[in-house]
């Protein structure tokens, strides 16, 4: 009797399982990919991206239609932003310190949970 092999979905903290996904791995380095921006994807384009893990560029067309694909550029997405929130905070910071407008001070204050509005209307 020949033993059958039991493929276990990868699962990692990133992906949640992805059932009826073969290369998963590959699978969530699209997804990361695509969430990147335009401009600072390497490689540049789907098509490399495609050759550089091996998979033809209509694979890759196919797995943006998937239901789990969407999900995983959101959080690709996610985490990308909130790795740079610190910087940003930062140019808003000496933005607001230097030539900042009322705006971009406000801006500032409310992140920092001071809500500059509604204080001034509850000592009215």
């Amino acid at each position: 009797m020949e033993k059958q092999t039991v493929r276990t979905p990868i699962r990692s903290d990133f992906s949640p399982i992805l059932v009826g996904v073969n290369l998963q791995a590959e699978f969530v380095k699209f997804a990361i990919w695509f969430g990147t921006p335009r401009s600072m994807r390497d490689p540049k384009t789907q098509r490399e991206f495609a050759a550089t893990i091996g998979i033809s560029e209509d694979t890759l067309t196919d797995w943006k239609r998937r239901p789990e694909f969407a999900p995983l550029v959101w959080r690709a997405m996610r985490e990308w932003i909130a790795e740079r929130v610190p910087d940003v905070l930062e140019g808003l910071y000496d933005k607001a310190c230097t030539k900042g407008n009322a705006k971009e001070v406000e801006m500032f204050l409310k992140i920092a949970g001071m809500d500059i509005k509604s204080e001034k209307k509850n000592k009215i």
